[in-house]
């Protein structure tokens, strides 16, 4: 596949040259293209971006994979006794780490991608991207349920991931370790209003019933 190989030929140079022609020219000649090989991206840095989140989709899946398998291989310990499988909320935390950690070589140079990707033209292409990157972090965290919640979950998530990603472009921490940080409050938060939603919504149903038990007293006298 041309397109993957230029991919992998130029990511090296992406975080001296940016997501630029520069880049893309550089890699061709990696592989001994002629420079305007680079027309195998055919919208430019725009399908350098697009081809860059594909191939991180595809890094991430496997890496969840391989977690889940690893999990699954500690699923007894010595004693013979069930270990405790992690939350939902555990596998959204490490999936989402693990997705963020795919960044890291690129992440100062992430504020150009965004700007690429925020163009009219390619908002469809990002938007894409962040859907799939949401659905493969929930489902393959168990939440498989195609109600309500599941739409308020996964525009939860987007909110988190892309506040995340923004942070780390401008952090300066060692190995990005406010980024995690940050991560897991705001994970955190969104646990809260979910907690506080469903704390609601249990004081309304018990209400209701209450009201309604006093309605069936009033009735019988």
């Amino acid at each position: 596949d041309p397109a993957k190989a230029l991919l992998e030929a130029t990511l090296p140079f992406v975080p001296q040259h940016g997501w630029t022609m520069e880049s893309m020219v550089r890699g061709a000649r990696e592989l001994g293209y002629p420079s305007v090989a680079h027309g195998i991206f055919e919208h430019g840095e725009a399908s350098l971006v697009d081809a860059f989140l594909t191939k991180c989709r595809t890094d991430h899946v496997t890496m969840i994979k391989q977690s889940m398998i690893k999990e699954a291989e500690k699923a007894t310990t010595t004693t013979g006794q069930p270990l405790q499988k992690k939350s939902m909320g555990e596998n959204v935390r490490d999936y989402t780490t693990m997705r963020l950690e795919l960044l890291k070589p690129y992440a100062h140079r992430w504020p150009e991608a965004l700007a690429i990707m925020a163009h009219p033209a390619n908002v469809p292409m990002s938007l894409k991207h962040l859907g799939e990157l949401v659905d493969d972090i929930l489902y393959y965290s168990g939440d498989r349920s195609p109600d309500f919640n599941w739409y308020v979950n996964r525009a939860g998530l987007a909110t988190v991931y892309t506040s995340t990603e923004l942070f780390m472009t401008q952090d300066r921490s060692a190995d990005y370790t406010e980024t995690f940080r940050f991560l897991n409050r705001r994970l955190e938060q969104v646990a809260q209003l979910e907690a506080g939603k469903k704390e609601l919504g249990t004081m309304l149903n018990f209400g209701a019933k209450s009201f309604a038990g006093l309605l069936g007293i009033n009735e019988d006298n």
